[in-house]
């Protein structure tokens, strides 16, 4: 009965933990413990098993022994975290056939044209989905409007059934850091994929004199990046930076962030994590039109530009010269939206 009560469980595939920050807030608030646990225990296994990694194997016997104890118990609160149409669907609500079920998305197209899951599609998992959404789930968590609003326009449910939480600010964005920006400083920080559109941003500053892009982050693109900024004053690469709060204090220091995401057949930039921690700081961000920075950038606060129109946006800036102060300082009174306990009261739902 205590495990039932006082406990909160993320159940996703591989998702990131800092999405459930202001839902953890809340749970704090009310004596309550959020754990996380994952469904994708095979491939990890054997990933464990191949590098001889003891901890990620420890990791999944843990998550193996929760699903069994699924099976076995009932009435937990289960926050399902899984990819809009994945055929596992139908599996794992047989696992949680006996517990309270809430779904969190981040997906913002609902009418079955657009998602990571296209290959495998079947009438049959578009219907246990169907049936999981209107009739299955107890509450729907979107991180968007615009993908609560695709849901009720796809789906028979309820507008009462579904609630847009953002994702929300690490505590340590909301300190105050004494540090002059550098002028025409431009930031990316990330992962460094194609689909983040750098070799674009890569190709326009090595010409550049008098801007500098600073590139944050770790990925397939590394060499790239790195090989150019060796050999060129206007490119800086960082290493993936974890400790929030050197990423706050570098973030003060910069004018601009440049997210120049480049929709493909499986993704799109869905909200932006680095949009609201750059605008905490007073950093004015260029983004790309995707469904999620739309919902998070207004023209008081950044600049959106069609795909393939980003660098035009920076020229302007670059030729202005002037920083806007008045842009970034509410930037900076936006931000304050997505600090924890605003967000966390959205999450309210899920206690009742």
């Amino acid at each position: 009965m205590l495990d039932t009560q006082n406990k909160v469980y993320i159940f996703h595939k591989n998702g990131a933990n800092s999405h459930y920050l202001a839902l953890n807030h809340l749970l704090d608030k009310k004596g309550m413990i959020l754990e996380y646990r994952e469904f994708s225990i095979i491939s990890k296994a054997i990933k464990a098993i191949l590098t001889l990694n003891a901890k990620l194997f420890k990791k999944q016997l843990i998550n193996f022994c929760f699903i069994i104890n699924l099976v076995l118990t009932k009435n937990k609160k289960i926050v399902l975290g899984i990819a809009p149409f994945d055929s596992k669907l139908k599996l794992l609500l047989r696992i949680l056939q006996n517990h309270k079920v809430f779904y969190h998305t981040s997906w913002t197209y609902w009418d079955k044209s657009f998602h990571p899951k296209q290959k495998n599609n079947s009438a049959k998992v578009y219907q246990t989905w169907c049936e999981f959404l209107e009739k299955k789930c107890n509450h729907l968590f979107a991180v968007t409007q615009q993908s609560k609003n695709q849901l009720l326009k796809n789906y028979n449910i309820s507008n009462k059934k579904i609630s847009v939480v953002y994702h929300s600010l690490d505590g340590v964005f909301k300190n105050e850091f004494k540090t002059n920006k550098k002028s025409l400083s431009f930031i990316y920080f990330g992962r460094l994929v194609p689909q983040k559109g750098l070799k674009e941003l890569v190709n326009y500053f090595e010409k550049q004199e008098n801007a500098i892009l600073t590139i944050v982050g770790d990925g397939k693109e590394k060499h790239l990046i790195t090989s150019i900024a060796d050999t060129n004053n206007s490119i800086r690469w960082i290493p993936h930076i974890s400790n929030k709060q050197k990423l706050a204090q570098l973030l003060n220091t910069q004018q601009y962030l440049v997210l120049n995401s480049i929709r493909t057949q499986k993704w799109e930039e869905l909200f932006g994590m680095a949009i609201i921690e750059a605008m905490s700081q007073g950093v004015i961000p260029i983004a790309t039109n995707h469904s999620g920075p739309k919902e998070i950038i207004t023209e008081d606060v950044g600049l959106l530009t069609e795909e393939g129109e980003i660098t035009l946006a920076i020229s302007k800036l670059i030729n202005k010269t002037n920083f806007d102060v008045s842009m970034s300082n509410n930037a900076k009174l936006e931000a304050k939206k997505y600090y924890e306990e605003s967000i966390a009261q959205r999450w309210q739902p899920i206690l009742y």
